[in-house]
């Protein structure tokens, strides 16, 4: 045991070379079938192109200059990660990728079948085609469900007409707008025919088909097409587009797809990148236009009070002759239009301040609210926050397109958002309750002021104060409008800060899929690596005995020799060719056993194997002919008396009427049944008549006589013993034997029947065992290759 677990199982590469180059045809075969797949998958397969588009996302820092001065303070390069990851989470929605296509003419699509020997018994060879490159055109009409997932044929007829026929086990009824599934529709088959821009209306199909203008009417190609309804169509794209940053850090976007019509992936990049920039776009443009609306509507506010303190300046000068009041008023008047002018700025402000709380208290809850403008506001704090909360609402929109409500990012964001209202909130109250308190102040120096202006004459007074109303109410007027018109430039010379840099281009010199080298290699490969595979995975689940080196990992018991494998000739023992292979074997083992193992004392010979088939019988037969012509005197008894086999090998007559089993029932002497063969120094006891109590005349003590007395005639006795794995008759003949000769035949000898002999070994109830290995194929074991041209050595 000690020596079988000592064996190594590593590979030894000459063997399995050896082993490979046996089975050359196996790899000749596979390279020929791999080689013609290889040439069928490039033959059928679609070529499909890559193509790519690159776009500007914009700087971060796009805001008003106290946010730009407040992202200075920031980690920019953070900030600015995050600001691509969520570009590109936008630029590969859903919703991104569905608005594209609803832009695009994608809801039919064309194929084409060539007319090749692949397609003429099943359509192999099938080639999509953009609108314009098939006879007609398809369309569908609108809320009208469609057939979708089978395709639908158009022929071309000769008066003009189209006739459009399609078939299919299954198939699906849609909405293609929704993509919602209206029904499933089982053996679908229709065929009907129509004019040229005729509508075709049937339960499974409603659409219209005209012919393509400029494409010829004759050809060899058959057409059909395919309804895509728009959720199918969007999963399709937003799996096969990728987006990615040109470098680490960079602002630039790589935008890539892989298809087989060029004209619709470079069609969809380039509608993709446009709908994002005008998305952009449309967002910026909102914000200006809600800042114009709340300015109009507080320069109207401000336009009646104008209008009203005119007229009543106007109607006082009229009735009290009052003109020049810059004399009259002097100091005190210059002081309470200043207070009056800070007043209605601080009044504005506080109006600012207060429709904003009032806004956000109202939306307190809610973790999301309307853009909100800083137009107007000069607080930084405040602008701050608004910006800081505008920017939070943009993140968290992102996100919502692709996570739910409860996703970490989501709830974080939210909680930001909520701290920032918060926060806005407080700044908010504090600034609402500083305007009142300057409201107060500026009211008492008017109140001063306009004290002081009561000892002017009363006619003075009042122009003074109508003067001061006036120019007060105009000023705030100026001011709106200016701001009104600073917002409406702004409006009408926005840009966004995302542009298309690249249109869609097609990349590399040919198609990236397939590749012919590349698939010219896998072939090879697969070509090479089937039948390696099939070699080892033969070798390892081969339970049979190949060799001494198998023998070696099983049992402990001594080999004799190998015998060739030989041809029928080589049934009859070979007495005239002393050196052929067979000879040569046998002497070897006949040497082995009476020098090195057994002993020239080793008189009475057994030999037996696992099963039949083996050649047990051969081995007994050469064996003793060997012996035989070394000069002893040998007999061959054949014990195995439910399958006789040795009068084929020595040319007698199996039939005869005498042998073994005639003696041991005492029918005939022993000289009635030995025979004399044409070998010198060989007599054989054949089975004769096979009898119906082999063991019972085995056991007998007319065998144990029969051996002493052969003994003393004969140098040897050979015994050809029956199977020992099958019956009982090698334990019987077991107590005669001196040594015994175990046959293993390579590659038919099972190895577990080898382990059930070694344990009988093992356990010492069978002494002076040997084994021999029968039937060895020289040529292809790489273990005996060397002795294929071993025995023409000195012949």
């Amino acid at each position: 045991m000690e020596n079988r677990s000592a064996f190594s199982e590593e590979i030894d590469l000459h063997e399995l070379f050896f082993k490979l180059r046996r089975r050359w045809a196996w790899f000749v075969g596979c390279l020929l079938l791999a080689g013609l797949g290889a040439w069928l998958y490039l033959a059928v397969k679609s070529p499909v192109y890559d193509y790519q588009s690159t776009m500007l996302i914009g700087d971060q820092s796009t805001g008003s200059k106290q946010t730009q001065e407040l992202l200075q303070l920031l980690d920019n390069n953070k900030q600015r990660a995050v600001k691509i990851e969520d570009e590109v989470g936008l630029l590969t929605s859903a919703d991104m990728v569905r608005r594209t296509l609803e832009q695009l003419p994608f809801g039919v699509s064309y194929y084409a079948v060539p007319d090749s020997w692949l397609n003429s018994v099943r359509k192999l060879k099938v080639r999509e085609r953009a609108m314009g490159g098939v006879p007609f055109q398809v369309q569908a009409l609108a809320n009208k469900p469609q057939l979708t997932g089978v395709p639908i044929y158009v022929e071309s007829l000769a008066d003009g007409r189209f006739r459009v026929h399609a078939e299919a086990d299954k198939g699906e009824l849609r909405q293609l707008f929704s993509g919602e599934l209206v029904r499933e529709v089982e053996d679908v088959k229709f065929d009907q025919t129509i004019g040229a821009g005729d509508t075709l209306r049937t339960p499974l199909l409603s659409v219209v088909i005209n012919p393509e203008p400029g494409y010829p009417a004759t050809g060899s190609e058959q057409y059909f097409f395919r309804m895509n309804d728009m959720s199918s169509l969007t999963a399709d794209y937003q799996q096969r587009l990728k987006v990615q940053p040109t470098e680490h850090e960079s602002r630039i976007l790589l935008l890539s797809i892989r298809g087989s019509v060029p004209d619709k992936e470079q069609r969809f990049l380039n509608t993709l990148m446009t709908t994002y920039v005008q998305d952009d776009l449309n967002q910026k443009n909102e914000t200006g236009r809600k800042t114009i609306a709340f300015l109009d509507n507080e320069i109207g506010k401000l336009s009646n009070s104008r209008s009203r303190s005119t007229a009543n300046l106007s109607s006082f000068r009229a009735s009290r002759n009052v003109v020049d009041v810059g004399v009259q008023s002097g100091v005190d008047i210059q002081q309470q239009a200043q207070l009056g002018t800070m007043r209605a700025r601080v009044a504005t402000d506080q109006k600012f301040y207060e429709s904003m709380l009032s806004y956000l208290r109202q939306h307190r809850g809610k973790s999301q609210v309307a853009t909100l403008s800083s137009a107007g506001i000069s607080d930084p704090t405040v602008t701050h926050l608004i910006e800081q909360l505008t920017e939070l609402n943009n993140k968290r929109a992102v996100l919502a397109v692709n996570a739910s409500d409860i996703n970490p990012q989501v709830v974080a964001l939210d909680e930001e958002i909520s701290t920032t209202k918060e926060q806005l909130i407080q700044t908010l109250g504090s600034l609402t309750r500083t305007s009142e308190i300057a409201l107060r102040d500026l009211d008492q120096q008017l109140s001063a002021v306009r004290s002081q202006l009561s000892s002017t004459p009363e006619n003075e007074r009042q122009l003074n104060s109508l003067q001061t109303t006036s120019e007060s109410t105009e000023k705030n007027y100026s001011f709106l409008v200016q701001k009104r018109n600073e917002a409406a430039i702004a409006l009408a010379t926005n840009t966004t800060d995302k542009k298309i840099v690249d249109p869609a281009r097609q990349t590399g010199l040919g198609p990236a899929a397939p590749k012919p080298p590349l698939v010219a290699l896998l072939a090879l490969l697969a070509g090479l690596a089937i039948p390696t595979g099939l070699v080892l995975l033969i070798d390892k689940t081969n339970r049979r005995v190949q060799g001494k080196e198998d023998l070696a990992r099983i049992t402990d018991i001594p080999l004799l020799g190998v015998i060739p494998h030989g041809t029928s000739k080589d049934r009859r023992v070979q007495t005239q060719d002393p050196r052929s292979p067979i000879v040569e074997a046998f002497r070897s083992i006949r040497v082995n056993l009476q020098y090195l193992s057994a002993g020239l004392d080793k008189r009475v010979i057994g030999v037996t194997s696992s099963v039949p088939g083996e050649g047990k019988t051969f081995c007994s037969v050469h064996l003793a002919a060997e012996l035989a012509r070394s000069g002893r005197r040998v007999i061959l008894l054949e014990c195995d008396m439910r399958r006789p086999a040795v009068a084929p090998y020595l040319g007698i007559d199996a039939r005869a009427p005498q042998g073994l089993s005639t003696y041991l029932s005492g029918q005939s002497t022993l000289e009635e049944a030995r025979i004399v063969t044409d070998i010198p120094n060989l007599d054989v006891l054949a089975c004769g008549p096979i009898p119906h109590n082999p063991t019972e005349l085995l056991e007998s003590k007319r065998l144990e006589d029969l051996i002493l007395l052969l003994k003393e005639e004969y140098d040897y006795l050979m015994v050809d013993i029956p199977p020992m794995g099958y019956v009982s008759e090698f334990f019987v003949l077991l107590q005669h034997l001196d040594a015994n000769l175990y046959v293993v035949r390579q590659n038919y000898t099972d190895r577990e029947m080898v382990g059930q002999i070694d344990e009988l070994y093992r356990d010492q109830k069978v002494k002076q065992l040997y084994t021999v290995i029968n039937d060895v194929h020289f040529a292809n074991t790489y273990e005996y290759r060397y002795k294929t041209k071993a025995y023409n050595y000195g012949s």
